[in-house]
């Protein structure tokens, strides 16, 4: 994590519209909590998330290199902005609120280049 100033990171894929948007509204709102990078940006031999990983899902990775992906990884954004930290809770308590907010991540991250 070195190369990326020591906070945690955040990886979307910066070939799509809509990730790129989406990143660029969470930067506004985290920038100076949370390092953002293009899934295109990083390293070849970047070891704690792949291209495939990546292409599928949102990857948040925290400065003890714990990986997060999907709706967790939003809900990790949230936490460590400070702006909304009750909904990573809600996702680690609540069964039914992390299927559903995952099932809707899903659909989304599955349709996203329809929202571009």
């Amino acid at each position: 994590m070195d190369e990326f100033e020591n906070r945690p990171l955040l990886i979307y894929d910066g070939e799509c519209e809509f990730c790129v948007k989406w990143a660029h509204k969470f930067k506004v709102m985290a920038g100076k909590y949370i390092t953002f990078i293009p899934l295109q940006n990083l390293p070849v031999n970047y070891e704690y998330a792949t291209r495939a990983a990546c292409l599928k899902s949102v990857q948040y990775i925290d400065i003890d290199n714990r990986i997060s992906k999907g709706a967790e990884a939003v809900f990790q954004l949230f936490h460590t902005a400070k702006k909304g930290s009750f909904l990573l809770t809600c996702y680690r308590r609540i069964p039914i609120f992390r299927f559903l907010t995952e099932y809707v991540y899903s659909l989304v991250a599955r349709n996203r280049h329809l929202f571009s």
